[in-house]
């Protein structure tokens, strides 16, 4: 059967001691930076440790209120103690450090320990590094709230419009019902966290989007009534294929159960929310108050707000609006598939004289380049 404890090396006698640090590793803090955890303990590389030094160290994380749990465990390295020492330690090589941290309200789901031979495989499949369309500062569970590099691919399917309601025909309000998009979305989301999140300040965080946007179902012709009591009838021929990209900088937070993002994106990838609507498209603007107008926008400010009520399962919130674009839209979109039960998320989009309640489904995976830890050979 394999090991569910990634390969630190091979393992010391607890009982004995003293040691020579090598090394000093955390092993399952997901919300806390091990920058912020190596400054509340003594243990450092080339420190001399005892079992009553690990227990003052464990018991100082304890402290810090944010684990239900700590354990720890040495591990030999390849590095000779130095000479200085070798009358006094048990080991001839210096020793690594672990400790084995679980952090209060989200723990380990059991998995098979055949299934399981690295840290990322005991990590829920949860993504923390994006909601929707937008980025978040951490990149991803397990790793989030780490500085380091992070890929993310999405796919996001608006299957159509579900409700909504126009003011176009100048007369009364029309209502929209059960009107087929067919918009595909697929991004790639580098991203490089540039500061982990402590106690007061947020993780930061830049990246860049790149989009690959095409319809598989023809927009709805719009019927609309002018101020004369003619009706024409408009054919909408919006762009099918569309290739976008933005470069963005974001901030996020952890409040409570919950972890918030604000950030700026520069690009024309905003521009993707005017596929959503023929409302929006540039021969529709003509008879909405909007003549030889696209609608175009090269920024757009965003936010969201996303918790974990189960470790698989997000909930979230996103808010788009775009800067400059004609009829001034702006996009919510709501991942809700825990309470759903379900793979199927709602989004509200609002512009000048109407709205829209649309339908979607997304998937995410994530990628993060790292080095394995060193063995013993």
């Amino acid at each position: 059967m394999l090991s569910t404890t990634p390969d630190f090396g091979p393992r010391l006698p607890a009982s004995n001691g003293p040691w020579v640090l090598g090394d000093v590793k955390f092993y399952g803090a997901r919300t806390v930076s091990d920058y912020a955890l190596r400054s509340k303990v003594r243990a450092k590389r080339g420190s001399l440790y005892t079992p009553n030094d690990i227990a003052g160290d464990v018991a100082s994380l304890l402290e810090l209120n944010l684990f239900s749990g700590v354990n720890w465990g040495l591990f030999a390295t390849d590095e000779p103690v130095p000479p200085q020492y070798m009358g006094i330690v048990v080991s001839t090589t210096m020793a690594r450090l672990v400790f084995f941290v679980e952090e209060k309200g989200a723990p380990f789901q059991p998995v098979r320990a055949s299934t399981a031979t690295r840290p990322e495989d005991r990590v829920p499949p949860a993504a923390v590094s994006g909601v929707i369309f937008t980025p978040t500062a951490y990149r991803g569970i397990g790793r989030f709230n780490r500085p380091g590099i992070g890929l993310d691919f999405s796919g996001v399917y608006y299957i159509g419009r579900l409700y909504g309601k126009n003011t176009y025909s100048y007369t009364v309000d029309k209502t929209n019902y059960l009107d087929r998009i067919g918009q595909w979305f697929f991004t790639a989301d580098g991203k490089m966290q540039l500061q982990s999140e402590a106690t007061y300040r947020p993780a930061v965080a830049v990246g860049v989007q790149a989009i690959y946007a095409f319809k598989d179902a023809p927009a709805p012709n719009l019927t609309t009534t002018s101020g004369g009591g003619g009706s024409p009838n408009v054919t909408i021929d919006m762009k099918r294929n569309r290739a976008l990209a933005d470069a963005y900088f974001v901030l996020s937070k952890k409040f409570g159960p919950v972890r918030s993002s604000i950030g700026f994106m520069e690009g024309n990838f905003p521009s993707a929310i005017a596929n959503l609507s023929e409302f929006l498209s540039p021969q529709a603007l003509n008879f909405t108050g909007h003549p030889n107008q696209t609608a175009e926008s090269k920024s757009a400010f965003f936010c969201s707000l996303l918790a974990l009520p189960r470790p698989a399962f997000p909930v979230a919130v996103e808010f788009i609006k775009p800067n400059g674009m004609a009829s001034s839209p702006y996009l919510l979109n709501f991942k809700l598939g825990y309470f759903l039960h379900l793979n199927f998320d709602i989004a509200y989009m609002r512009y000048q004289g109407a709205w829209d309640l649309l339908g979607m489904f997304q998937f995410r995976y994530n990628y993060f380049p790292s080095a394995p830890a060193r063995s013993a050979r």
